[in-house]
């Protein structure tokens, strides 16, 4: 009976992790939704954390065993993911990272976790001897508010500070991108590509709400939930756009920042089911609308501060390569170096989740106004 059981259980499990990939790869949406939606349809049993990790697991083989038996049905590709570790990327994937020169490719998924002190609602001090109280074990990295977390009791989402706004989850990489901008009090900031808002909210931060920020995001519905995170983390100074990258309509300002859409490639280590929702043609129609975002922002002939979530020098520096002249120098850390077969890889900053525990970022600073 118990062999009969365990039989059972396994399809059922198989059967769940069929039902999510099939919908991330189908409808374009995050593992833990897809997870979720697959959880609660064939109402397992299993204990939901222990069960989700595991599905992250088979995500990370999928891509080896679904190249080395292409002809297999996918709760056969999942059954092998399941006994063994294989952690590959697509071919398409890895041709394009061949500049990282990896032999080991499971090194992407190396993951840290920081938090971002937000000290528009509470003081550094306060807000980190709460949290240790709690248990959580901290190191302060790089920037008095930023600090990484090296041991969580529990979910740091669950905590009060969280909750109230007091803390933010926020890569180290991603606030790198805003202190590269380095915002200055009374400066009109227009930011390309804002919600949910980390960066605009980091920025109002920086400068005690004395900024203004003109956010805008082509998507109304992000522009909502950036809102309702505004609020609860205090921040003042600020206006929301629904309005397209590529035709900007704000003339006015002192720098811009932009955050563009990508492909995310950059969040393997935390998503790693990024390149199930993903093929190379999506790239390259990203890279052309990036081009074009940047085109637009040079007209303004202001400072302008372009990043990506991305580990594709399409995304990076094969965008700026045109802008040459206008780039400013930003780190003499070669751990930071980007793409070398570009001409521009010396004046731009990388962060490789392998080399930093981040997630894979391209930053970069053009200065439109020389």
């Amino acid at each position: 009976m118990k062999i009969h059981n365990d039989f059972s259980h396994m399809n059922r499990k198989i059967e769940a992790f069929s039902l999510a990939i099939d919908l991330i790869k189908k409808m374009k949406i995050q593992p833990e939704k897809a997870f979720d939606i697959s959880f609660r349809k064939l109402k397992l049993k299993d204990n939901r954390e222990t069960l989700y990790q595991e599905f992250l697991r088979v995500i990370k083989n999928y891509y080896y065993y679904s190249e080395l038996y292409p002809d297999k049905e996918i709760e056969e590709i999942i059954a092998y993911s399941l006994k063994e570790d294989k952690i590959a990327l697509p071919q398409w994937v890895k041709e394009r990272l061949s500049y990282i020169k990896l032999d080991d490719f499971s090194k992407l998924f190396h993951k840290k976790t920081w938090i971002r002190v937000n000290t528009l609602k509470v003081n550094v001090k306060e807000a980190i001897s709460s949290l240790m109280k709690k248990g959580f074990e901290l190191v302060r990295d790089d920037f008095d508010f930023l600090f990484q977390v090296t041991r969580s009791p529990f979910r740091i989402s669950k905590t009060e500070e969280f909750q109230k706004g007091e803390i933010v989850i926020q890569d180290k990489a991603s606030v790198y991108v805003v202190t590269v901008l380095d915002p200055k009090p009374y400066e009109r900031i227009l930011e390309v590509g804002s919600a949910p808002g980390m960066k605009t909210s980091l920025i109002q931060q920086l400068t005690n709400n004395k900024a203004y920020v003109i956010a805008l995001d082509i998507s109304e519905k992000r522009i909502q939930v950036q809102r309702e995170l505004m609020e609860k983390m205090g921040v003042e100074n600020y206006e929301l756009i629904v309005a397209d990258g590529e035709n900007l309509p704000i003339k006015e300002v002192d720098k811009i920042l932009i955050d563009a859409p990508c492909s995310n490639s950059g969040t393997i280590n935390a998503d790693p089911s990024v390149f199930l929702r993903l093929n190379k043609n999506e790239v390259i129609k990203l890279s052309r609308l990036q081009k074009e975002i940047v085109r637009e922002a040079s007209k303004l002939r202001k400072p302008v501060i372009y990043s990506t979530c991305s580990l594709f020098p399409e995304e990076g520096e094969k965008i700026v390569e045109e802008y040459s002249d206008y780039l400013i120098k930003l780190t003499d850390d070669p751990t930071h170096y980007g793409y070398m077969r570009s001409k521009v890889w010396l004046r731009v900053m990388r962060f490789y989740p392998h080399i930093h525990g981040t997630e894979g970022f391209f930053i970069s600073k053009l200065d439109f106004s020389k």
